[in-house]
């Protein structure tokens, strides 16, 4: 299947929104998981690779946003809280200029703590486990 025929698929019959402040990644890696697979075999299904979700590349968030069913104004809130490179070490984040670094650690670090505090008592836990943009800049 070509990357132009995946245009012409609907929306995914499994998807979750998006959760207040989360990243792109996050959304992406929550729907693979969903849909029974990881965020790399996903991103394979969908004509696309990961690498290039994660690189932010036009035409592949394209295809899963519109696979995922994501309004314009979810994709550029999700877009928002992700950064967006400006450089070879700044990234705009909610508007303002960060060295990349401070958002882009290549060690994601969760809290176990405020993780099962998220899907405590939720019916669906999978819709609450979420990378929220602003925890990268805070602690537990």
């Amino acid at each position: 299947m070509s990357t132009q025929d995946v245009y012409f698929l609907g929306k995914l019959s499994l998807t979750v929104e998006p959760a207040d402040r989360e990243t792109l990644p996050s959304l992406f890696s929550r729907t693979a998981i969903l849909n029974g697979t990881d965020a790399a075999n996903f991103a394979l299904d969908l004509g696309t690779t990961f690498r290039r979700i994660l690189e932010q590349d036009e035409e592949a968030v394209a295809i899963f946003a519109k696979r995922a069913g994501l309004s314009a104004t979810q994709l550029a809130e999700l877009l928002s809280w992700t950064g967006e490179r400006i450089g070879d070490v700044r990234m705009r984040f909610r508007k303002e200029v960060l060295v990349s670094r401070a958002l882009r650690n290549p060690i994601i670090r969760g809290c176990p703590h405020c993780m099962r505090e998220h899907a405590a008592n939720q019916p669906h836990p999978l819709r609450r486990t979420a990378l929220r943009g602003g925890l990268a800049l805070q602690r537990c």
